[in-house]
């Protein structure tokens, strides 16, 4: 059985009260003495006392813990590097700060009145969020901090914002490839982040970067595929396909690269790829990915930390926190073969 308080006071002669002023700093108007304070530390050790934080937290109504709502969570190091820098970020500032993170995998419908108020966590980090009405309004009736992480400015409740530049990064890719020669450009992107705020932004964005470019418009130029072999064959047989791709993520442009190789279409001397992220990972490709690069790490400790000074009634003044982002030019691009595929 536990260890308590009253169970250290019996044992050093003292009383309860004495106990918290010592080993928890309780109790302003307590009076203790050294040698007192001296022995009810030992006592403490001897009887391998431990200080019950779930009941303090009770009493405090903190849990020192954050919520991240993640609801596609993807393996970590499998086909890309951005769930590890993510984390990298997030961890970073909570650990600092020794914050606990538990990962969520939905914003609402964990409890009966949703995840935000159920009193588990402190506050919330939302990774990836979707402004559907309900979480909207979930969010608008929290009682606890939320920050939202990938979610562009001036959409969505009235939180703290963390997001790339989304439409330099499809200017730079969608320049960089009219530069090699490229006159039909598609964009790819999963079916889930079709319905995210981010998902949305980066398709605008890709489709000012042609319009400014001047490019053709071709039918299919947005395709919503989680990538398999199949369909990768089908647009590589139209008679306007694309000769590069822009790719939502560097996971999806990675799983590309695979299917390409497995179908003899030659990367990127019959179809260039670009990728979203560039973390460390795109260096270890076939061919290494050419790729938008966002600071994630960065942006996930700025987020956090901001979540964690807005818990501790620090609010942040400002709502939007843009991150400017880069294209990292490797081997997955190069000029269009003048012939045709097949």
């Amino acid at each position: 059985m536990a260890t308590t308080i009253r169970d250290v006071a019996e044992a050093a002669g003292v009383s309860a009260m004495a106990v918290s002023k010592v080993l928890h700093g309780k109790g302003a108007n307590v009076r203790v003495g050294a040698e007192t304070a001296e022995t009810i530390r030992r006592v403490a050790n001897e009887l391998h006392y431990q200080p019950n934080r779930l009941a303090r937290s009770f009493r405090q109504q903190k849990t020192h813990t954050i919520g991240l709502v993640f609801s596609h969570f993807g393996r970590i190091g499998e086909l890309d590097g951005y769930f590890a820098a993510f984390l990298n970020g997030v961890m970073s500032a909570t650990f600092q700060s020794e914050y606990g993170l538990t990962i969520c995998p939905k914003l609402v419908k964990l409890s009966a009145n949703g995840v935000i108020n159920d009193g588990r966590f402190d506050g919330l980090l939302w990774c990836k969020p979707d402004y559907s009405v309900q979480s909207a309004e979930s969010i608008e009736r929290s009682e606890i901090p939320i920050v939202m992480m990938h979610a562009p400015a001036n959409q969505g409740p009235n939180v703290p914002r963390f997001c790339c530049d989304n439409d330099l990064g499809l200017k730079l890719a969608v320049e960089h490839l009219v530069e090699l020669g490229h006159k039909r450009i598609g964009f790819v992107m999963d079916e889930f982040n079709r319905s995210t705020a981010e998902g949305r932004a980066r398709i605008a964005g890709y489709r000012t970067a042609v319009a400014e470019s001047h490019l053709e418009s071709f039918d299919g130029d947005v395709l919503f595929w989680d990538i398999d072999r199949s369909k990768l064959d089908q647009m590589m047989t139209k008679e306007q396909r694309p000769t590069a791709l822009i790719v939502f993520s560097e996971r999806q442009a990675v799983s590309i690269l695979r299917e390409a190789e497995a179908l003899g279409i030659s990367v990127p001397e019959d179809l260039s790829v670009v990728g979203f992220d560039s973390t460390a990972f795109c260096d270890t490709t076939r061919p290494r990915l050419t790729a938008i690069s966002q600071p994630i790490e960065q942006m996930a400790y700025d987020a956090t930390n901001v979540l964690i000074s807005n818990i501790e009634g620090n609010p942040s003044p400002s709502r939007s926190f843009i991150y400017p982002c880069g294209l990292d030019i490797r081997e997955s691009t190069a000029r269009p073969r003048i012939s045709v595929l097949r």
